[in-house]
């Protein structure tokens, strides 16, 4: 696998000038038990990968305020939301929290670089100079996205850099406790693993349809360990009709099963009993589908949608794409990318040296050639 056309254009830039990360995302992280969600989080990207998605790129480059200039030093502050506001307080993106907010920790980016300011002169030979570099500018663009969490825009942000995503399994909350499956071997830098219902909603947000066919089709694998009774009816399936038709055609599946049919019809009757015998306004959608289909000829079990993907475009990843995950997975959580500095000779003739940019994650503490 190879990394995107925007992610090696930015790695590209960046390596002359020493920038990779230049926009700010702040988003909230948890929920508490009284309604609220809170936790707000930074994460760092490259807007010129960002801008890949046409949503971001209007947004940073049009006439917007998050197209400004502002300091990245500033505080990601304690703001909160309302269920009603961040729209999907069921999201098992959110870590819960049953105590009030602690406060986060203070983190300080820019500043000058450690070691000298300036190109070296070059005694004795010698072809290149190392030194550590602090890459985060002071100033950068800052983006505030209140009704997404931390770990989807995380593993959304990964994606747009390699295009690959990393599903937890649905309703789980794997991707804050970093388990055995994790091949990352820094809990720290571990790769995302976000819930496929966050991030379909996401990519319906955001207009990323490959992102959310690979969401589809995680969502169409994990129903099938799930209480597809529940997850028929919920708030979630409501909202997006492909996924409403694929729990539709798998609760009709279960209900035509001789061992299950029995089971799946009293769990059927008490919710509707329970939930929308006032009110069946709401699920009347999911009803007349489900009457429609069941009545059919047909077997439906092998209904497919749009969002079909064939086998063959799964994507793979090599060993030797670890390092330079590892790294992009940390430059979005903390902002740094390039954190050497390497001062090379210019000319044979010139006692001249200039400035290139790598990461150590990558290539170790000292590039093998230089010069």
């Amino acid at each position: 696998m190879a990394a995107t056309l925007p992610l090696r254009e930015a790695l590209n830039k960046g390596i002359v000038s020493g920038t990779f990360v230049d926009t700010k995302i702040i988003l909230f992280s948890r929920r508490v038990s009284s309604g609220r969600v809170c936790g707000s989080r930074a994460l760092y990207a490259s807007s010129h990968v960002l801008k890949s998605v046409p949503y971001f790129n209007d947004l940073l480059f049009g006439n917007f305020s998050e197209a400004e200039l502002r300091d990245f030093n500033e505080d990601t502050d304690g703001r909160e939301s309302t269920a009603e506001d961040y729209g999907y307080y069921s999201d098992s993106d959110l870590e819960d929290d049953e105590d009030e907010e602690p406060t986060p920790p203070t983190l300080t980016h820019g500043g000058s670089a450690a070691g000298p300011s300036g190109p070296p002169h070059s005694q004795g030979g010698e072809e290149s100079y190392y030194e550590t570099h602090t890459e985060l500018p002071d100033k950068g663009k800052v983006i505030r996205v209140p009704d997404m969490a931390f770990v989807t825009f995380q593993a959304f942000i990964l994606y747009l850099y390699t295009g690959k995503i990393a599903f937890a399994s649905l309703g789980s909350q794997e991707n804050h406790n970093s388990g055995a499956s994790e091949v990352r071997t820094s809990s720290a830098n571990a790769i995302p693993r976000a819930s496929p219902k966050s991030v379909y909603r996401l990519a319906d947000k955001y207009d990323v349809p490959e992102l959310k066919v690979l969401a589809f089709n995680s969502i169409r694998t994990e129903l099938k360990n799930r209480d597809i009774v529940e997850e028929t009816f919920s708030e979630f399936t409501s909202r997006y009709d492909d996924v409403k038709m694929e729990c539709v055609t798998q609760l009709v599946s279960a209900l035509r099963n001789d061992t299950a049919e029995k089971a799946t019809w009293a769990k059927f009757c008490e919710i509707i009993d329970n939930r929308y015998k006032e009110d069946l306004g709401c699920v009347q959608g999911t009803l007349s589908l489900l009457w429609r289909i069941i009545n059919q000829s047909t077997d439906t079990s092998t209904t497919t949608t749009s969002n079909s993907l064939p086998p063959s475009t799964s994507i793979d990843s090599p060993t030797k794409w670890d390092a330079l995950q590892e790294a992009i997975v940390k430059s979005i959580r903390e902002g740094v990318f390039f954190d050497r500095k390497c001062w090379v000779r210019c000319s044979k003739s010139r006692d001249v040296l200039k400035a290139l940019y790598f990461s150590s994650t990558i290539v170790g503490d000292k590039l093998g050639v230089c010069g």
